[in-house]
């Protein structure tokens, strides 16, 4: 998302406020790295919130224009974290919260869409791990739970791999008609009717 925004000339940044999975902090300053987008996080500090107020005001006062506040992966029977989320919506006051929604959890999206807004105001979703067998249409029972709109979609693993969402590549996809519209972008981009070498093989 943050490299997405980069490439259209934000000022973008992003903060790990990701205490809970081992790793996470590394794993985000290493493609911040790589997307040379400055980061912020600690090594030390174990409370989310902290990590995520202090970040926010750095990067405020720096100036950025879209801050991103990366947290915890979370499962609706994690009253814990659920609880933590709330602090961080609470301490950082984010003009928009994220719902990421992995495709391969199918039909069980809505019960976990839903236990998201019934603790946050959730603004829009993101589907990711399209690249596998699942075809996300558990998205669509996350976008009626949250009553909110996909906006990006995850379709690999590596920084490119995102793409603003389309509903009517998705929808086919959905329904086994393959994505015609992304073949004939392709088409197009080939140029046919210029490079008749081609055409004729």
């Amino acid at each position: 998302l943050g490299y997405y925004y980069q490439k259209k000339g934000w000022k973008v940044c992003l903060i790990c406020a990701d205490t809970f999975r081992a790793g996470a902090f590394d794993q985000l300053k290493q493609n911040c790295t790589k997307a040379r987008i400055p980061f912020y996080g600690s090594y030390t500090e174990t409370d989310p919130v902290v990590i995520a107020a202090e970040g926010v005001q750095k990067f405020k006062e720096e100036k950025f224009e879209i801050i991103i506040v990366d947290t915890s992966g979370r499962h609706k029977q994690e009253a814990g974290l659920f609880e933590e989320m709330l602090q961080v919506d609470q301490a950082v006051h984010p003009d928009n919260i994220v719902f990421v929604m992995d495709a391969s959890i199918g039909q069980a999206a809505e019960l976990q869409a839903a236990a998201f807004k019934g603790q946050v105001d959730v603004g829009s979703v993101i589907i990711t791990k399209l690249d596998g067998h699942a075809k996300g249409g558990g998205a669509l029972s996350a976008v009626a739970a949250t009553k909110s709109p996909i906006i990006f979609m995850g379709t690999g693993e590596h920084l490119d791999d995102f793409e603003p969402f389309s509903a009517q590549p998705f929808v086919s996809k959905l329904l086994g008609m393959g994505d015609l519209g992304g073949l004939m972008e392709v088409v197009k981009d080939l140029d046919l009717e210029k490079n008749t070498g081609l055409m004729e093989r």
